[in-house]
């Protein structure tokens, strides 16, 4: 997935007194492809993050610090999707349990709502992933960290780029609810 010419032209519209996305952000915009965010849940994250802060403190702000507002967009998307398709939330929850496997642990219990059911799975997966990191050659590891220093300044957004590129190279499942 590529995302069009027209987000980056919408994303330097938003931040106004900038001609060019920085490098920096070319590889956020890139990352967030490979992750499979569509482009219309970026384009309603970064709307609502720029739309949020002063306009004359727009063209300063990286467009990574709208990490947040993008993955909350996709969450919002993907259950719009979901609730479309008819899909029963329960059922997809205890798949994507049995999908984890050893990571989910013997004693997983019911949720009581689906944003129960989402946290649980993010739970497991974050196991799941700091299981496989650790079992990474050093090199391997050093090579991520490395290809990630850039946001090393954003705790939350490097550790969410490194989880990414964990499950990309061991083709880890993604547990959340609302992707397949």
């Amino acid at each position: 997935m590529s995302y069009s010419g027209s987000l980056e032209e919408f994303i330097l519209k938003l931040k106004g007194e900038v001609f060019f996305l920085s490098p920096r952000e070319k590889m956020f915009l890139k990352l967030l492809s490979e992750m499979g965010v569509p482009e219309e849940a970026v384009r309603e994250g970064v709307e609502r993050c720029y739309t949020a802060v002063d306009p004359r403190r727009r063209a300063k702000r990286p467009l990574f610090l709208c990490f947040r507002e993008i993955m909350e967009s996709y969450e919002i998307h993907m259950r719009r999707e979901l609730q479309r398709k008819g899909i029963d939330w329960r059922r997809r929850f205890w798949e994507k349990v049995k999908l984890a496997g050893s990571f989910a642990g013997s004693e997983v219990r019911e949720p009581s709502s689906e944003e129960e059911a989402q946290r649980i799975l993010r739970e497991i997966e974050a196991r799941m992933v700091r299981s496989f990191w650790r079992r990474m050659d050093p090199s391997r590891r050093k090579r991520i960290l490395q290809k990630f220093r850039d946001f090393r300044g954003n705790r939350e957004i490097y550790r969410e780029l490194i989880g990414a590129e964990v499950k990309r190279i061991h083709n880890l499942p993604d547990l959340s609810l609302y992707v397949d």
